[in-house]
């Protein structure tokens, strides 16, 4: 099989026999792909660089049994700083893991690999909140999966809920309940679902404007997971 250069960012590894590594990579070309890395443990190894999570960068693959081998590969972002600091390496940690989860095999998808690109540049090298980041792409995930809830009106009868304080929101519903309808659900600002509305708008190249105040940050951080980890069924750990 000829060889063929593809353009990705490593979302997962795991180590194989002594010196190999498995790469869970999502690429722009043909989205989620395992990618074997040979040798790339070996001291003075051409691949090491590349062969570690987060990394972004460009690599030349041969098929080989069915299954992709990694035969060379330049790095173009390490975003070395997330390794630094624990809140930037959990907020980046959860982006990749659900990147990794909600993914498509041999699909392709622009809009989504630069989500993925964009919401770890900003947390590596942006000023604010790394947790402010990692909302904002779970928002915007949700919106480019299809998934974008109804926030504006009730979810049931199409009653507007603009002007209440306080409002409902279901995850089995997809979306806001007005006090004349049922259906097991939690509290949550209106401001809080304003802010969730605009990050779902909002450019991936803009995500560094969103800064979030601690009670929003606080209820999106229990609503969006709690509404992504149901419609993905993929529950991460808080």
């Amino acid at each position: 099989m000829p060889n063929e250069t593809l353009n990705g960012i490593v979302l997962r590894t795991t180590d194989y026999r002594e010196s190999d590594r498995i790469l869970n990579v999502l690429t722009k070309e043909r989205g989620l792909v395992t990618v074997s890395a040979r040798g790339c443990r070996r001291p003075n190894s051409r691949t090491a660089a590349f062969s570690s999570q987060f990394c972004y960068g460009e690599m030349v693959t041969h098929e080989r049994d069915g299954k992709l081998i990694l035969s060379a590969a330049s790095v173009l972002e390490s975003f070395y700083s997330i390794r630094e600091s624990y809140e930037q390496l959990i907020s980046a940690t959860r982006i990749v893991m659900l990147a990794e989860r909600v993914a498509s095999r041999d699909i392709s998808n622009d809009q989504f690999f630069l989500l993925v690109y964009h919401g770890l540049s900003f947390i590596a090298y942006g000023r604010n909140d790394p947790r402010d980041i990692e909302l904002c792409f779970i928002a915007k995930l949700l919106s480019i999966m299809g998934y974008t809830p109804i926030l504006a009106s009730c979810v049931q009868c199409g009653r507007s809920v603009r002007g209440q304080r306080m409002i409902r929101f279901s995850k089995t519903h997809g979306g806001s309940l007005c006090d004349n309808c049922t259906g097991a659900s939690h509290t949550v600002s209106a401001l809080s679902l304003e802010a969730f509305r605009r990050m779902m708008r909002l450019d991936s190249r803009d995500m560094g404007k969103v800064v979030l105040p601690d009670n929003v940050r606080a209820e999106l951080d229990r609503l969006l997971y709690d509404y992504a980890g149901f419609v993905f069924e993929y529950p991460i750990k808080r």
